[in-house]
């Protein structure tokens, strides 16, 4: 049965001529396995940059894929295809644009292509309704000649509306298209770009940070788009104050690593490559991260601890406590104190503290920590009406970070009645002193 009728059998029959699996095309293309089932199945239509990533990968032309042009091997890649493919008497393909920001006409050819398919579907069709109604005018307009003039001068005007409309109709399509062609052509243009990236694929991943010396270790990996057994990698950072700093990469196989590098933390790395060859070196920046700074690294807290106010107490009692304590996902940072406090208006010391050391076990035990606890809790201060009251889970973490996260925060106002708090909205990185 042929499945090539769609776009999601040419993609899945393509797969299989490069005898790919479903999970293998999805990792060279850089998507989930579900994505490329969701393209043959035509539940979703990939974006430009994976048909053309796919055109390569299948050894066809991204006309072929799409439907619009008949099957032929993409050259350097299946037989060579004929010249008028080529668009020479011959000669090699030329890939290259002959002005910055032009296409080659092979990718022209290729956006208009995509560009008139949907053009196609956004132009407005006559139903049968409508031919019947241009049909009945036609007759109108017959009868109209051969009765007074004033009626067929009402038809006049009706066939003036009429083209008025279809110019408009006409200026929103012209419109589509052109918006069309400049995403198609901007999308294949910042694909022509990466061509120059002498890098295939990189991972960057900070494993740890010192506080005191106020840097951040990194393990950098890439691997080159080419490689010879003499070829050899560096790694540069450069800091958002242009300072840069080197190291060497160790080559396994095809993939150069440099780990445990230490720098400096700052607001923006930039991290390039320096690959060379045979005397010749060629260099690439491939990642820019962002807030490596101290505070930039923490456990992942969250949760709520429900308050109300006893009437004529004076003090505050505690309902169902909810918290969880999760990883960073980079680094792996262990909790040492885990303390619920209480801090009542500026104090920048608690007014009451509730260790947990429990908390931290539990988190070391499995790697993280879920705490729901229905049991009522009385505080033992008194408040009084327009006092502030915090209620924070307080952290200490194995590199010697000390944080603060807000479960509960009320107001005890004369506006509201004794046993009703007014909650307060806390800022997220909201520490003890801080007013609320």
């Amino acid at each position: 049965m042929d499945n090539t009728n769609t776009l999601g059998g040419r993609i899945q029959a393509g797969r299989k001529a490069a005898g790919l699996s479903q999970e293998a095309l999805g990792e060279r293309l850089g998507v989930s396995r579900q994505a490329v089932s969701k393209w043959e199945s035509d539940a979703a239509v990939p974006e430009l940059e994976n048909l053309i990533a796919m055109s390569r990968i299948f050894g066809v032309t991204i006309g072929a894929l799409l439907g619009v042009e008949p099957t032929a091997e993409v050259p350097g890649q299946g037989e060579p295809a004929p010249p008028e493919e080529r668009g020479d008497a011959g000669g090699p393909e030329d890939t290259t644009p002959s002005l910055a920001g032009e296409l080659t006409e092979r990718e022209l050819a290729a956006a208009e292509a995509i560009a008139e398919k949907y053009l196609a579907a956004a132009r407005p069709r006559w139903s049968r309704r409508r031919k019947i109604a241009v049909g009945a005018a036609g007759c109108l307009l017959v009868l109209g000649l051969a009765l007074a003039g004033n009626r067929l001068i009402a038809l006049d005007r009706q066939m003036d509306d009429l083209r008025f409309q279809m110019a408009d109709v006409q200026s929103q399509v012209s419109q589509q298209l052109s918006d069309l062609t400049g995403q198609v052509t901007g999308q294949i243009s910042n694909i022509l770009d990466k061509k120059d990236n002498i890098i295939s694929n990189y991972d960057t991943k900070v494993t740890d940070f010192d506080l005191e010396a106020s840097t951040v270790t990194l393990t950098v990996s890439v691997v080159p788009k080419e490689w010879t057994e003499d070829t050899t990698a560096s790694f540069t950072a450069i800091l958002s104050d242009g300072r840069q700093f080197q190291t060497e990469a160790v080559r396994q196989d095809g993939t150069f690593t440099a780990a445990n590098w230490v720098l400096p933390t700052d607001p923006e790395i930039t991290l390039s490559a320096a690959l060379t060859s045979s005397g010749t070196t060629r260099s690439s920046p491939f990642e820019i991260l962002h807030d490596c700074l101290p505070g930039a690294f923490q456990l992942r807290v969250g949760g709520s601890w429900d308050m109300t106010r006893y009437q004529g107490t004076g003090k505050v009692s505690f309902g169902a406590l909810n918290l969880h304590i999760e990883p960073d996902p980079g680094i792996n940072l262990l909790p040492t104190a885990v303390d619920l406090c209480l801090y009542r208006n500026q104090e920048t010391e608690p007014e009451q503290v509730l260790p947990m050391p429990w908390a931290v076990d539990l988190y070391r035990d499995q790697g993280y920590a879920y705490i729901y606890n229905e049991q009522d809790f009385e505080t033992a201060c008194t408040l009084e009406k327009g006092d502030t009251l915090v209620a924070a889970v307080r952290i200490t973490d194995d590199h010697g970070q000390t944080t603060w996260t807000v479960l509960e925060a009320c107001c005890f106002s004369d506006g509201f009645s004794p046993d009703m708090p007014q909650p307060i909205d806390v800022s997220p990185d909201w520490v003890p002193g801080q007013a609320v």
